[in-house]
């Protein structure tokens, strides 16, 4: 058969110009950018997605990026941060019959992938800094404790010094839910490398996003060889990926978890913004601290680091309920759960809200893991099992805070803030 055919390319420029349209740009400018890639003496192609297959991969060198900035050996890219907070919960060998205390101030995700690694969440009280209090992480500790899952919720780092203690003097993991903390430090180290594993979400309402996507982070290469399997149905990407396995726990069945290229792509400029996102932020939150004057009934939540906190959210703690209720509906720039909470408002961060695990109810009539053969004697899951939890987080009222504001806002806002809080009390 005689005749000429064009090669094949699977992502050329009409893929390409579906990406720029995500950016809004005008169909004008549309058109001028095509004209440009049509005159090219070659069509754009984009080579493979597949990351294992690409040779230049974005995903691999973002995740080459994140161990650079953070200072941690490894780093597994996934496609959402429950995605990485379930690979890291296998590769730390959680599962039947193990427990996972976990703080009851958290997006419902940090504890329901305890369950889906078919472990059980201990639900446990937080204290005035919004983080797990370490106190009531020894008392909930049983026999069946595998892990401690601290979340450093609104960029707030978590008592990790106490933490490790206690996960020391009980031989447990350390598995940092880093989620709303990217970029964030504890001490001078960031978050999500203190722990044995730590998860960080890129969605896109955290610090910076690749619009859905997570990381992995660990110094251990045996754990991040299980994350990496579990991540990829298992097994293929060993060093050796068609080797027996080196020792018992690398071989086993996993998902699909993997971040897309594009995903990548985008992560590699959104990490060069991290900085600069969260100084804009943190030095916001401390102008607020510093200008605000608030009533008696009235004070900052304290953080475990000033230095290391991201920034974005300024916490205020009253004396009541109702002192928070009246602050927030004055419709001064702040919000929380306290005034949604009493309209019946279900906030999925607060365990009371928390129905799939307080009333155990699972995919399946077998009622795993909760009814599982393995597990012991439940947690007594119940809305008022963490009331110093609720009680401090119906007293909450938040400032939310953009790398976008400057100290001029800052100090508009301070001074409406103080005069409105100050009338009102």
């Amino acid at each position: 058969m005689n005749g000429t055919s064009k090669p094949y390319v699977k992502y050329s420029t009409d893929e390409l110009m579906e990406c720029i349209d995500v950016f809004n740009v005008s169909a004008e400018a549309q058109q001028k950018i095509r004209q440009l890639l049509d005159a090219e003496k070659e069509a754009p192609n984009a080579g493979n997605f597949f990351r294992y297959y690409n040779p230049k991969s974005k995903t691999a060198q973002f995740e080459q990026m994140v161990c650079e900035k953070t200072g941690a050996k490894y780093a597994l890219a996934v496609n959402s941060g429950t995605s990485a907070l379930v690979a890291a919960l296998v590769a730390a060998g959680v599962g039947p019959g193990d427990e996972v205390i976990v703080p009851a101030y958290t997006f419902f995700a940090s504890a329901s992938a305890v369950v889906v690694a078919k472990a059980v969440p201990v639900i446990t009280d937080i204290d005035e800094t919004l983080t797990l209090d370490p106190a009531a992480v020894e008392k909930n500790i049983t026999r069946r404790t595998k892990a401690i899952l601290p979340v450093h919720m609104l960029g707030l780092p978590s008592k990790m010094d106490e933490l490790r203690r206690i996960a020391a003097k009980h031989n447990l993991k350390i598995i940092e839910d880093t989620a709303q903390a990217f970029g964030g430090k504890y001490k001078g180290q960031y978050l999500g490398t203190i722990g044995d594993l730590g998860c960080i979400s890129l969605d896109a309402y955290k610090v910076i996003g690749t619009g859905e996507g997570g990381l992995v982070l660990t110094n251990d290469e045996w754990l991040y060889t299980r994350a990496q399997s579990y991540h990829d149905a298992a097994a293929c990407w060993r060093p050796d990926r068609y080797a027996r396995e080196r020792k018992a726990g690398e071989l086993f069945c996993g998902e699909n978890y993997r971040m897309p290229e594009l995903c990548g792509a985008v992560g590699i400029a959104q990490l060069k913004k991290l900085d600069w996102v969260n100084e804009r932020t943190r030095a916001v939150w401390k102008q607020l601290r510093a200008e605000i004057k608030l009533p008696s009934c009235a004070k900052f939540v304290e953080a475990n680091d000033p230095d290391g906190v991201c920034g974005y959210t300024l916490g205020i703690l009253f004396e009541t309920t109702e002192q928070a209720v009246s602050a927030i509906n004055a419709k001064i720039g702040l919000g929380g759960l306290a005034a949604g909470d009493t309209r019946g408002v279900r906030d999925w961060h607060v365990y009371w809200n928390w129905e799939q695990i307080l009333e155990q109810k699972t995919a399946t009539a077998e009622g795993c893991p909760f009814k599982c053969p393995h597990i012991g004697k439940l947690p007594e899951y119940s809305v008022d099992m963490c009331p110093t939890t609720k009680n401090i987080m119906r007293r909450l009222a938040t400032i939310a805070i953009s790398p976008a504001f400057d100290a001029a806002w800052g100090s508009a806002t301070a001074a409406k803030i103080t005069g409105e809080l100050n009338k009102l009390f």
